[in-house]
C-alpha cells in the first residue's frame, strides 16, 4: 500500500544528502526514496551554478492537501581535495548541460568515468546557503495512486539562459526497470527525453509510476525527461524531470500529476 507525506525531516543520502526533499513516498510504511529527491523537488540553474530549495513553511490544509512555501537558496559547489572549487563547479555545470544531457547514448560511460574521478580526487558535493534566488509556492494533493502538484515561481534573477528543473525521483534500487509502451526495457542511464509512453517499474514492489503534465503556463516551455542512476552509495534514484524555460520574472500554476499503478509481469 502506498502512502505519502510532506515534511522537511528526511535529508537524503549520497551526493544530494542534506537537501530538503519533495513529497516522500512510502510502500507498506517503508520510505522508498534513498538518494531520490522525492516528488516536486525544484532546482534553478543560472549563471553557471545550480541552486536547490529550502522548505520555509508547510501548511496542511486538510487530509492529503498541503501548501508549501520554498526559497531557492542552496548553491551546489563541488569540494575537491578538501577545498570548495567554484571554477571547477561552473565547468562541471557546463559539461553536464552541454554534453552529458545531450549525448544520451554515452551517459553510462560518462557516469562511470565521473564516479572514478570523484574517488581519485576526493570530490564531494557541498551545499552553501546563499541569497534567495527565487520563491516557490507548491500546492500538493496526495492520496490513492496519484500525487497532483501545482507550482508557481517568482524570481529577480535576470538570465536568458536560466533553467528551472522539477524533479520526481524515487529509489533507483526499487525502480530498476522501465516500461516503454507497456514493454519492459532497461531504463535510461542518466536523463533521456521522453518520446513515448514511458513508466518506471519496480519488480520488487510490482508497481510502476509515470508523469503527465496537466497545465503549462503560456510563458513557459517544457521538456520532459526520464532516467535512472545507481552508482555505489553516491547516486541512487529513478524518476522524471521537467526542464522549464520562461521569459518573465514569474510563472503561475505549472501543473502535473504522478500516477502509480500495480503491475505484474
Amino acid at each position: 500500500m502506498l502512502t505519502y507525506d510532506m515534511t522537511n525531516t528526511y535529508k537524503g543520502m549520497g551526493v544530494s544528502s542534506g537537501l530538503d526533499r519533495g513529497v516522500q513516498v512510502y510502500y507498506d510504511n517503508i520510505l522508498i526514496l534513498e538518494e531520490g529527491m522525492g516528488l516536486g523537488a525544484c532546482a534553478l540553474q543560472t549563471k553557471g551554478y545550480t541552486y536547490f530549495t529550502t522548505i520555509k513553511k508547510i501548511n496542511k490544509k486538510e487530509e492529503g492537501k498541503f501548501e508549501v512555501f520554498l526559497e531557492i537558496d542552496q548553491q551546489l559547489v563541488w569540494n575537491i581535495l578538501g577545498m570548495n572549487a567554484r571554477l571547477i563547479t561552473q565547468m562541471l555545470e557546463k559539461l553536464t548541460t552541454s554534453i552529458y544531457m545531450k549525448q544520451e547514448k554515452r551517459q553510462k560511460s560518462y557516469l562511470k568515468l565521473g564516479n572514478l574521478l570523484r574517488k581519485v580526487f576526493r570530490v564531494r558535493s557541498c551545499f552553501i546557503t546563499v541569497a534567495k534566488q527565487a520563491d516557490i509556492v507548491m500546492a500538493v494533493v496526495m492520496g490513492g495512486n496519484r500525487v497532483d502538484i501545482d507550482l508557481s515561481l517568482k524570481t529577480q534573477v535576470k538570465d536568458v539562459n536560466r533553467k528551472f528543473f522539477v524533479m520526481n525521483e524515487l529509489s533507483g534500487n526499487h525502480f530498476n526497470k522501465g516500461l516503454v509502451n507497456g514493454t519492459v526495457r532497461p531504463p535510461p542511464t542518466g536523463w533521456q527525453k521522453i518520446d513515448a509512453n514511458v513508466e518506471l517499474y519496480s519488480q520488487k514492489l510490482n508497481i510502476a509510476f509515470s508523469m503527465a503534465e496537466k497545465q503549462i503556463p503560456e510563458n513557459v516551455t517544457s521538456t520532459l525527461y526520464w532516467g535512472r542512476e545507481s552508482i555505489s552509495d553516491s547516486y541512487c534514484w529513478a524518476g522524471f524531470e521537467s526542464e522549464l524555460s520562461w521569459n518573465t520574472q514569474q510563472f503561475d500554476h505549472y501543473k502535473y500529476v504522478i500516477n502509480f499503478k500495480e503491475v505484474t509481469l
